[in-house]
Parts: C-alpha cells; sequence; structure tokens
C-alpha cells in the first residue's frame, strides 16, 4: 500500500537588505550579511506572521548568511536547517557588478533566462531549476505537515516558482522585494495554489522593482 503524501504550506521568504541590495549590485552568492534596513524587515516580517498565528513545523535557509540570518529573526529559538539548495544563483565573476554596468548579454540572460544562454561563469538557469526543484520535491515528499519556511534569495525563490507552476508564467519578470512573503498549498503531491502575500510582505506592497 502506497503511503498518502502529507498536505502542507510552504511559505516562501526573500531575505532582508543588505548593503549590496541597497548598492543595487549583483551579490548571486557572496556572502553578504543584513543591514539594519533588512534586520527590520525581518522583524515587521515576524510581527506579521505572529500576528496572524503562523507557526512553522521546519524552517529551512539557505547557507548564505543574509538567509539564515532572515531565517533566525522570523524564527527566534528554532532550528534553522541550512540548505544549500536554495542559494542564489551563481554570477562568478561578475558578483559585485553594479546594475549600471550590467552589460546587454547579461541583461538579456536576467530577463529571458530560459531562453539565453549565461555569459561564461554564470550559473545555467536550467541548474538552478534542477536543484530548487530537488529541494521542492523533497520537501512535498517528506513526513512533514503544517506550516514550513524556506528563507531563500530573489532568482532562487523565482525557481522555486517556476517548479511550483510548471511553467514559466512571467516568474523571471515578477518583482521580488526584500522579505517578499509567498505561500504555496501543496495537496496530495501537487502545488493546488501559489500566492503572494501582500499582508505579511513589509514592502511587497509598494514594489516597483523591475531588476530583482
Amino acid at each position: 500500500m502506497v503511503n498518502k503524501l502529507k498536505d502542507k504550506t510552504l511559505y516562501l521568504i526573500r531575505h532582508g537588505e543588505t548593503d549590496m541590495n541597497a548598492r543595487q549590485m549583483l551579490q548571486g552568492q557572496v556572502n553578504s550579511i543584513l543591514n539594519e534596513n533588512g534586520i527590520n524587515e525581518a522583524r515587521e516580517t515576524a510581527k506579521s506572521l505572529k500576528k496572524a498565528g503562523i507557526e512553522f513545523s521546519a524552517v529551512y535557509a539557505s547557507t548564505l548568511s543574509r538567509a539564515i540570518d532572515t531565517a533566525k529573526i522570523i524564527c527566534p529559538g528554532s532550528e534553522i536547517i541550512p540548505e544549500p539548495r536554495i542559494k542564489e544563483l551563481s554570477f562568478g565573476d561578475y558578483e559585485g557588478l553594479a546594475y549600471k554596468d550590467i552589460d546587454e548579454p547579461l541583461w538579456a540572460f536576467i530577463h529571458d533566462p530560459e531562453k539565453v544562454e549565461p555569459p561564461s561563469g554564470i550559473e545555467s538557469i536550467h541548474s538552478l531549476i534542477a536543484r530548487t526543484g530537488e529541494f521542492l520535491r523533497d520537501i512535498i515528499e517528506s513526513d512533514l505537515s503544517g506550516n514550513i519556511l524556506a528563507v531563500t534569495h530573489g532568482i532562487a525563490l523565482r525557481a522555486i516558482m517556476r517548479n511550483l507552476k510548471g511553467e514559466d508564467g512571467g516568474v523571471w519578470q515578477t518583482p521580488i522585494k526584500n522579505c517578499v512573503v509567498y505561500k504555496a498549498e501543496i495537496k496530495d503531491g501537487r502545488a493546488v495554489s501559489l500566492t503572494r502575500e501582500d499582508s505579511l510582505s513589509p514592502e511587497s506592497k509598494t514594489d516597483t522593482s523591475k531588476v530583482f
């Protein structure tokens, strides 16, 4: 007899702001830390989740400091499970580059990464979709139930959304503000809904970003 997969709700949150975010620089897998605004964003998110009565049975975070620290602020006292598969896309030697200095080939990849090959040294979007998809499958097929939190990064979060949707669905053009909250309802081993939770997201209502 095949065991029925347990239903669960997966909350996806981008980390709080860092100085590289504020300075509009490609961050990738640089191990940057939260700035004061990023700490406050995480605190506000924690307050919103607490007010909504949302508690987590498991908390995962990318192994990069900005994600780990965001998770610690949101879920003080909880075990934070480091998860390398939800790290940000690697931009290789381009990490630290100011947005204003991004050339046309790199912009083309950023805006349509499934059709445009990345410049040399940058992780492919297919690699990112594969590793985040593996993480997602493990969560869906696990014995976990209730609310599960994953703190990740802007492009990695889009890749998880891509896996949940099963198609592009405009995810690569979707603005992802720091500490934005998405909720995926998982039933019978598949995502039945994916929504952006504005009431839980400190900045998402005023987000006009077209980059990350």
